[in-house]
């Protein structure tokens, strides 16, 4: 199978676009996890720089000062790339609102890529790759 997405280093993070809004808990969460030096996924992002997973994580480094992150990029309108969650929202929807700033509440969607038949969650691919 030909690699799906492209890990890229040191992306600022004020280009990406959220689409969803955050929670403060599950932030928290994300900045004990920094705080202990714990391991952090990178930010699955499209490749239109809008955030796909990871919206909690980049408000935790917006709130510790962190500029730079490292991304897994997907191009977002690949058919292998699913969208599931509220009813009848599509991708070219989700970024067009991602791009005026109009945020979907938190944990809306949720996406997953077909691999060799199977639907894995994105969040498989990223969390083989460092934040930082």
């Amino acid at each position: 199978m030909r690699k799906e997405f492209k890990y890229i280093k040191n992306v600022p993070i004020e280009l990406l676009l959220p689409h969803e809004q955050i929670q403060s808990h599950i932030v928290n969460y994300w900045d004990d996890m920094y705080i202990n030096k714990s391991f952090i996924p990178a930010v699955a992002v499209s490749d239109q720089k809008m955030i796909i997973d990871g919206h909690h994580r980049v408000e935790m480094c917006k709130k510790n000062g962190i500029k730079i992150i490292n991304v897994c990029q997907f191009e977002y309108l690949n058919p292998k790339l699913i969208l599931k969650g509220g009813k009848n929202i599509i991708k070219n929807e989700i970024i067009f609102n991602a791009e005026i700033g109009k945020l979907y509440t938190s944990k809306t969607t949720k996406h997953y890529m077909v691999d060799e038949g199977e639907l894995k969650e994105i969040f498989e691919y990223q969390k083989k790759y460092s934040l930082f």
